[in-house]
């Protein structure tokens, strides 16, 4: 194997390329992006602008509304209760109708707002408000920056709420009263003290928390959501829903509590469906009477919007602009109804298709018209932000996980049905390059190559989307997940991607209520310290040996890894069964399949299929590569002693911690020079070791047995659903803090430094074969039983430029694919424009990048982040 490139990016600063002597890293100029979009109309123009110039605030109206509800219709029935109080939130909020826009309905009366949901979690949004020093402190360990111009708003009567958002004065007291009252009521606090005398667990979760295994505080306040909505529920209005729900009602004895509960429950959607309706009702009277004044052509626009929304949701729609006002209406609600992140349109391109045929074939609309209609969307997408914890803004970088698929086949019939539509989706993402909704492509081997090479044109738009997806491994996966609810093939093929990259059922599959990544940099630093934490100094478990085989070390993180997740999945059961009696889902419920005929919530087995529960994960390659090294170095060769590597790893292989100076990659780490010559062997020799993504079996045999015993222990576990839990090989940005919390690891990576992204991406500067090298270490892995494998690679422009570079580029997926592979994902971007980006932030506001399963302007992204996406090896050829 080729000498690692690490040594070189720690002494350069410059991103290790393949071929490494290509030359693209020499001097300042860079290349820019072969594909580059601008909005099709001067309206999507105006709006992009609008958006961009955006602040990030807080909008107070929805829980101060929901709550004086809650508290009025106490002794309700839960189920009656909660569409109550829906109904009325939703009747009360301001509707706001921005200017240009078509389609519209919002959670939120600013371009880019955010609102709280305090029933999940409160302390952490007290904490905000009162600029309280524990989240001041929280902040300064996994700060996410929050210095870039849509988070800083420098308005009088506005003040600042936690690192991103800022809040109207005069809503501080009404929203802190909100919180007091949910502060003994809301998830986070009811199952916190349930548990700390019922939970066996308790401590060591606590523990678990305090060293960094899983996320600190205010992880409820992220746990709800990824899952795709039965969106074509809405296209046949949400009449026809209370029509049924009246009609079981109606039809029902009650006699146990079960069955009340289900007359309770269809009672509670009526509220819902009926306030959905008056919500809609509310924008087409705001829209007829901003009409009144408005001139032509927004007159006609604004009158056209208001007989859709008198229209839909509540009718059938009956045309492309109708249909489209549904499914946004009904993408929405489900947000407002709950935290719902990660709710994802999934295959709008298939929904909307007959009604645009219909209407192109009648001259009621035109393809550009189609087209700007989509890039509208994006904006709309777009302006749904939500508030978190620092750390959780920092695991997620505050990115709603909004994922919009083409490709795939006809669920029915199993042929290719990749329409026009889908590719104006596509030209729609490199028009307008917003982080909502990000883009994937479920690549067939019957997926057209019209349909494949726009998505080569997409991805080298450089946006980091469209994500390309194995489709029939995604069916495959189905079909065995759902094996015991007897899932037909239709269903099975009926997916998308719930979120950011996990597979999907579309309309029938459980959302996932599970927010936390596993650690397992910080774990095989505990195995390496007998369950001491060196950065706390807690012993997180007993019984841990000190490390003199091989076998000890492996047994050591496999028991500390048994015993961790397992302590996280029974916790996150026990918070699940408290959360089903604090906040069912209601709207969530009716747009989904079979809860409306089960009466039963999503929350409560009302889903066709239901063992769809994850759990997810950060940093395996570093851990797997640092198994390797000292496997070799050690055990095969004798060249080191395990008190050598310990003292190398203690001291940081001879490093200044760059964390303290804002650097978190392997780039530009400054020597400590006292120590840097004792440990510039060990560290060369380790970083030399083999590496996971070079066609090595030595490594990539430790890889494939890391994952097989990770799903092992997953498989061991039973969900809040009953069934087993499912093993999710996906990162978002957690590899950022998990970083921040673990000391230098044995293959390598010094203190502080963000962990490997995804799970079958290699390590920055150690895959020094190339990308087929990488993809055969990958497909090792047998990904059936995984929810998702995410892949990152990178490519510089020009591997890929022009129609031959394009059919390269996808041959090159499909060949990936054809070996078993599940998931691959691009940058494809020119390191320097990075590094020209950080230094000059002013000239790049809509640049974006690919962090994880979702892309992210680059300005707004913490340091962490931006420094490992510039660190990842850049291959310059296929």
């Amino acid at each position: 194997m080729q000498e690692s490139l690490v040594l070189e990016m720690l002494e350069t600063g410059k991103t290790a390329t393949w071929p490494a002597d290509s030359g693209t890293q020499q001097g300042d100029e860079f290349v820019e992006k072969e594909v580059k979009g601008v909005p099709s109309t001067d309206r999507t123009k105006r709006m992009k602008e609008r958006f961009m110039n955006a602040k990030c605030k807080m909008d107070m109206e929805a829980p101060i509304a929901y709550t004086k509800a809650w508290r009025e219709y106490e002794g309700k029935p839960l189920y009656v209760r909660r569409g109550l109080s829906f109904k009325y939130m939703l009747e009360h909020l301001t509707p706001v109708i921005r200017e240009d826009e078509l389609i519209t309905m919002s959670k939120t009366r600013y371009d880019r707002g955010a609102t709280q949901v305090p029933q999940f979690a409160t302390d952490f949004m007290i904490s905000f408000l009162t600029q309280a020093e524990d989240q001041k402190e929280e902040a300064k360990l996994y700060s996410v920056e929050g210095g870039d111009e849509a988070h800083t708003v420098d308005e009088e009567g506005w003040t600042p709420v936690g690192q991103l958002f800022s809040i109207r004065e005069e809503e501080v007291q009404p929203m802190l009263d909100v919180l007091d009252y949910w502060k003994t009521r809301c998830v986070e606090n009811v199952s916190d003290d349930w548990m700390k005398t019922a939970f066996d667990g308790y401590e060591d979760y606590i523990n678990a928390k305090k060293v960094g295994l899983f996320p600190g505080s205010g992880l409820h306040a992220g746990c709800d959501g990824r899952w795709i909505p039965a969106y074509d529920v809405a296209l046949g209005g949400f009449n026809k829903v209370i029509e049924q729900c009246k009609e079981n009602i109606a039809k029902t004895v009650v006699t146990t509590k079960e069955v009340a509960d289900k007359v309770f429950f269809w009672q509670g959607c009526i509220y819902a469906c009926e306030g959905a309706i008056a919500w809609a009702n509310n924008y087409a009277k705001e829209a007829r009477h901003l009409a009144e004044t408005a001139e032509e052509p927004r007159k006609t626009e604004l009158l056209e919007m208001a007989e859709r929304l008198e229209h839909v949701p509540a009718e059938p729609a009956r045309n492309f602009m109708e249909a489209l006002q549904a499914l946004w209406t009904a993408h929405i609600l489900v947000m407002s109804d709950s935290l719902a992140l990660g709710v994802s349109p999934g295959r709008w391109g298939k929904l909307l298709e007959p009604y645009y045929e219909k209407d192109l074939a009648e001259g009621k609309i035109t393809k550009e018209q189609a087209l700007e209609a989509m890039e509208l969307i994006r904006i709309k997408c777009s302006t749904e932000e939500y508030i978190t914890p620092s750390l959780w803004a920092a695991m997620a970088s505050s990115n709603s996980f909004m994922n919009m698929a083409v490709g795939g086949l006809d669920p029915v019939t199993g042929q290719c049905t990749d329409n026009e539509l889908e590719e104006l989706i596509l030209q729609a993402g490199i028009n307008m390059p917003t982080p909502q909704p990000t883009l994937s492509i479920l690549l067939s081997n019957k997926t057209s190559d019209s349909l494949a090479l726009k998505a080569a044109e997409c991805t080298k738009a450089g946006n980091g989307y469209p994500a390309w997806y194995n489709y029939e491994q995604m069916v495959e996966h189905n079909l065995w997940c759902y094996a015991d609810e007897n899932i037909t093939l239709e269903d099975a093929r009926n997916c998308a991607l719930s979120g950011c990259v996990e597979n999907g059922l579309a309309g029938t599959g459980h959302p996932i209520a599970h927010p936390a990544f596993y650690n397992e940099g910080k774990t095989i630093e505990l195995a390496l310290h007998e369950g001491v934490d060196p950065r706390t100094g807690i012993k997180v478990m007993e019984g841990i040996k000190p490390v003199k085989t091989y076998d000890d070390l492996w047994n050591n993180f496999v028991t500390l890894r048994e015993h961790f997740m397992k302590v996280y999945m029974r916790y996150w059961n026990e918070v699940v069964a408290c959360q089903r009696d604090i906040h069912p889902k209601i709207m969530g419920s009716i747009l989904m399949h079979d809860c409306i005929e089960n009466g039963r919530p999503v929350d409560n087995l009302g889903c066709r299929y239901n063992a769809s529960v994850t759990l997810l994960d950060s940093g395996t390659v570093n851990v797997v590569n640092g198994l390797a090294a000292m496997k070799k170095l050690i055990w095969d060769d004798k060249k080191y002693t395990i008190d050598e590597f310990m003292d190398a790893m203690d001291h940081n292989f001879g490093f200044v911690l760059g964390a303290e100076k804002g650097n978190f990659s392997m780039l530009n780490q400054e020597i400590d020079p006292e120590k840097h010559m004792k440990y510039a062997q060990i560290h060369r020799d380790i970083l030399n070791a083999p590496k996971f993504g070079n066609d090595d079996d030595y490594v990539d045999d430790i890889f494939v047995k890391v994952w097989q015993d990770y799903d092992r222990v997953t498989g061991s576990e039973t969900t809040y659903n009953g069934y087993r839990w499912i093993t999710a090989a996906l990162s978002i940005s957690a590899h950022g803090p998990h970083g921040r919390v673990t000391g230098a690891t044995p293959d390598g990576r010094l203190a502080g430094v963000t962990l490997c992204d995804g799970i079958l991406s290699a390590s920055p500067g150690t895959d020094v074969n190339g990308p087929i090298a990488l993809i055969r270490s990958g497909v090792k892995l047998d990904s059936t039983p995984f929810a998702s494998v995410q892949l990152n690679m990178k490519f510089h422009p020009s591997a890929i430029r022009g129609d031959e570079g394009s059919k390269n580029f996808v041959e090159f997926i499909r060949s990936y694919f054809r070996m078993g592979g599940y998931h691959v994902q691009f940058n494809i971007v020119d390191s320097k424009m990075l590094r020209d980006a950080q230094d000059k932030p002013q000239n790049y506001r809509d640049l974006m990048v690919r962090v994880a399963g979702f892309s992210a302007y680059w300005n707004e992204l913490g340091k962490p982040i931006q420094d490992e996406v510039i660190a990842r090896t850049e291959y310059e050829s296929l």
